[in-house]
């Protein structure tokens, strides 16, 4: 149950300038969505919250993770114009990838019938806690869509400021994503949620 966040590089956008007035500003949003599980075996919710404490950090690359959620913004296809003076975006796409971490119980088969009640509880809990993450997201690929449509550049400086306020603007709302990511992570952490409650009911099954 983390979060990871890697924001791509706007650097070289105002290569595309172009020289002719054109309409409004348009910008597409494109996901792609990925799963990835790694593996995790045991007889007893002891031996799967074990296994996902060890299995999860090794295979997610993050700290205490057990399930994660990696989002990724790029910038495709970038196409400027001057108009009235100043750098416009003409035309842009902003792709998200979301991949999806989860634990993936092989040998589920020869768990007892409490057990994979537990199990599939808890599993379906942390899904929906994992796309809850995707969708945080999805909001900010539609801010980060919007704030492109609203920047310029000066056309004196061959248009490179355009690429430094992005650089800075992106920046700030790369934190404000990460910290309403870290604020529905630590509303999730709380004793009574949902979640830890299945997580403890499956700890506590035979």
């Amino acid at each position: 149950m983390a979060n990871a966040l890697r924001l791509a590089a706007v650097g070289g956008l105002a290569a595309f300038l172009a020289a002719q007035a054109v309409p409004a500003a348009n910008a597409r949003i494109v996901v792609q969505e990925k799963i990835s599980y790694y593996p995790i075996s045991g007889r007893t919710g002891v031996e799967l919250g074990k296994a996902m404490i060890a299995g999860g950090p090794r295979a997610i690359h993050m700290r205490h993770a057990i399930a994660a959620t990696a989002t990724r913004f790029d910038f495709l296809d970038p196409k400027f114009v001057t108009e009235k003076g100043r750098c416009v975006v003409k035309d842009l796409t902003v792709k998200l990838t979301i991949t999806y971490h989860y634990p993936k119980w092989g040998n589920e088969g020869s768990g007892s019938a409490p057990l994979r009640r537990a199990w599939r509880a808890f599993y379906a809990e942390l899904k929906r806690h994992e796309q809850t993450h995707g969708r945080i997201a999805r909001k900010y690929a539609s801010r980060v869509e919007r704030e492109m449509k609203r920047m310029s550049g000066t056309v004196a400086f061959g248009c490179n400021d355009f690429g430094n306020w992005t650089q800075i603007r992106m920046k700030a709302l790369s934190a404000r994503l990460k910290e309403e990511q870290a604020a529905f992570d630590r509303l999730e952490d709380r004793k009574a949620s949902k979640i830890s409650r299945l997580q403890t009911s499956l700890l506590q099954s035979r």
